[in-house]
């Protein structure tokens, strides 16, 4: 059980807060590149910060503080030039550095005038990588943004951007959690359905965390077998890498202390045919012009209606858990036991970490080696899903049970059929993956 100070500690995400310092060691996804290109001006919260993000007539990238300096106007109104952004208010114009180079007005009637040398704002440096908008929020010198191997996986890919209205800690700590799958993700699925939970079903009978460079590996062991199973891998501090990185990788970027922005990018690879899965070759011709991107908003709430899919729908099971508490959990009433071994160490970690910051070092995952930042994998039982184009075994096709899990389930209608067209085209660009059944081995 932690004291009410360490519970408090442990929630806050603001500069100047421990955890909120350790945050801002990392780059964080902010918003989707194909959101820029459809919108060069987007308000972003990150991490307590109001910011307005932005993209220039010469493809520069700027991430400012959202209120202007002169008179604390919103920048989300303002529009773009061909180097950085101008306020709509007085026509200040500043760059992606936050310099203000251009007081049209003081210029006017003082030509000599030198005042906007001595203004500037907030700015954050930013880059683009896998079909994201990146932003650093700490000081420098930056680390390097990770260059994930699953970036450059061959298929159709989509990006999400959920706001979750709670606190990021009480989501990640879900996985931290093995229990909760066997219970929340499918013991609870038998029930809403009506139906009797099968005695087949597995039970946890002991699970460990195993570390690496950049986070945990977590393995299971099942009734009936006495076999480790790798299963979750977790990157420290906010990234579960649980689909693969070859095909789902989710960040957890706190907006707040009680909100959170869930950003997730999907690579569907495989497609059900009549000779069963099917795989994009390496050098498959198929090619993605724009990755889009959803947004949408958690509640509870529409999910207690006739549209409920607690049965089948992971998703919809997450909110109950991360949600029901309300949007910040009062963790000094927890009872801790031995199946929250997980959350136990991911707390300890964080406090930990957040004094090597205090400290004036670098926290775990942050990579400053250009030689180790070269299509980054990671380690786990589903290390390379879709690395080459294979997808998850069984996860064959849009009414796939995996597939339904991961697709937002209020995913718009022309997005759902773009990914049709894509599989589609995917298949007609595929050969088979060479697996067959019964036992029998891969083809060489």
């Amino acid at each position: 059980m932690l004291s009410h100070q360490q519970a408090a500690t442990l929630s806050q995400v603001r500069a100047g807060t421990p955890i909120g310092e350790l945050l801002r060691r990392y780059w964080m996804p902010i918003a989707a590149v194909s959101e820029l290109e459809a919108k060069p001006v987007i308000p972003v919260r990150v991490l307590g910060e109001d910011l307005v993000l932005y993209k220039d007539s010469a493809d520069t990238v700027g991430l400012l503080n959202r209120w202007c300096p002169h008179r604390q106007f919103d920048l989300a109104y303002g529009t773009i030039e061909e180097c950085g952004l101008r306020c709509s208010y007085h026509g200040w114009r500043f760059d992606a550095t936050g310099r203000c180079l251009e007081q049209p007005f003081e210029e006017a009637h003082n030509v000599k005038t030198t005042f906007k040398d001595r203004v500037a704002t907030n700015a954050y440096p930013t880059q683009r990588s896998g079909g994201l908008v990146w932003a650093y929020l700490g000081p420098s010198p930056a680390p390097l943004l990770p260059d994930w191997a699953g970036f450059y996986v061959p298929g159709y890919t989509i990006t999400s951007f959920v706001h979750v209205p709670c606190n990021w800690v009480q989501i990640m700590e879900g996985f931290y959690d093995p229990v909760h799958v066997e219970w929340l993700h499918d013991r609870w699925s038998y029930r809403v359905r009506g139906n009797d939970v099968p005695h087949s079903r597995p039970r946890h009978t002991s699970f460990r965390w195993i570390d690496f460079e950049y986070g945990s590996v977590f393995q299971r062991k099942l009734t009936g077998s006495d076999k480790w199973l790798a299963d979750r891998t977790v990157v420290f501090p906010n990234i579960d890498a649980a689909g693969g990185q070859g095909w789902y990788m989710t960040w957890l970027v706190p907006v707040d202390e009680l909100n959170t922005i869930l950003a997730y990018r999907l690579t569907i690879t495989s497609w059900k045919t009549p000779f069963g899965q099917i795989a994009i070759p390496p050098k498959a011709t198929f090619c993605q012009p724009s990755i889009p991107c959803h947004r949408t908003v958690a509640s509870l709430d529409p999910l207690r209606g006739p549209t409920a899919d607690f049965g089948s729908h992971l998703i919809s099971q997450d909110y109950a858990a991360w949600l029901g508490p309300g949007p910040l959990v009062d963790r000094t009433r927890e009872h801790l036991s031995q199946s929250d071994t997980g959350v136990i160490m991911f707390r300890n970690k964080l406090f930990e970490q957040a004094e090597v910051v205090a400290a004036g070092g670098d926290p775990i995952a942050t990579i400053r080696d250009p030689d180790k930042n070269r299509r980054i994998t990671l380690p786990g039982a589903r290390r390379n899903y879709g690395l080459n184009g294979e997808g998850l075994p069984g996860m064959v096709g849009e009414d796939d049970i995996m597939l339904r899990a991961f697709l937002p389930f209020d995913l718009p209608d022309s997005m759902r059929q773009a990914v049709a067209e894509a599989m589609s085209e995917l298949v007609h660009d595929a050969r088979p993956m060479g697996w067959k059944r019964r036992g029998r081995s891969k083809a060489q």
